[in-house]
């Protein structure tokens, strides 16, 4: 039984999504298990051959042309998994294929984590933030700091819009409360009109449950990169704002318009 579980999506970025899962492997907490989700791309073309830790685990998302256009596929692929009963760690993170974890990522987490008896439900920390050039250079462009608790459970600090989902770590333990208030299993939203915030949306629902407990030290790069789908969301608290409004808005006009085809 892993420590921690992490669950990773790759969608076709060769370059990014070995640099990432570099990053796991760079861990200094060896007791975790990784499930990777791979769209079908660079699986098929043996791309993972190279990959002989057993701690890590490669699978096909099963994905098709019909389901990326009605749901967020990166939520799609964590319900899957969260859903599956694979997955054997205490802790659960998340990783998308052009972002890094740091090497003491796991350690911190873990090691807050027992300090304090188990009792932490949720936990998040700093958190960089790069943007790659087209050379391959990162430049740190910004840095989002856990300075204070998050969650409404506690009077915390909003989540939405102000806190990535490679800052967040959570219990598998705390998914059965989730279970029980919500009444659902699709713990991350699948609706496209969430596509900007749906990690927001997430750890909004955990911070009703529970205390998120924030880590101030800093364990992770967000990167932007030529191919990220969202690098202005990302680049700045205002961008991810902006973005976040006009999705919304976006989904306001859908719903309208589609209520009056009926």
């Amino acid at each position: 039984m892993a420590d921690l579980s992490i669950i990773v999506t790759s969608h076709n970025k060769p370059r990014f999504v070995k640099e990432a899962v570099q990053s796991l492997l760079d861990q200094t907490h060896c007791h975790w298990q990784g499930i990777l989700v791979d769209s079908g791309v660079l699986l098929k073309q043996g791309f993972f051959n190279y990959l002989s830790d057993p701690r890590l685990k490669v699978v096909p998302s099963g994905e098709t042309p019909e389901l990326s256009r009605t749901k967020i596929m990166a939520s799609w692929c964590f319900n899957r998994i969260l859903n599956s009963g694979e997955l054997t760690g205490e802790l659960i993170m998340y990783l998308n294929d052009d972002d890094l974890l740091y090497p003491e990522a796991f350690a911190t987490f873990w090691g807050y984590y027992q300090q304090h008896a188990r009792e932490p439900q949720a936990m998040y920390a700093s958190q960089d933030i790069g943007l790659v050039a087209p050379d391959g250079q990162t430049r740190i462009i910004g840095r989002r700091i856990a300075d204070r608790p998050g969650g409404r459970f506690c009077k915390g600090r909003r989540m939405d819009c102000r806190v990535d989902y490679l800052q967040f770590c959570h219990t598998a333990k705390i998914l059965g409360r989730f279970r029980e208030v919500y009444k659902t299993t699709q713990y991350h939203s699948e609706d496209k009109r969430d596509a900007h915030h749906a990690d927001g949306i997430f750890m909004e629902q955990i911070g009703a449950l529970t205390k998120i407990h924030n880590l101030a030290k800093v364990l992770s790069m967000n990167r932007r990169t030529t191919e990220s789908a969202n690098l202005e969301y990302s680049a700045s608290a205002f961008g991810r704002v902006m973005v976040t409004i006009r999705a919304k808005l976006r989904g306001a006009r859908e719903r309208f318009f589609s209520s009056r085809r009926y």
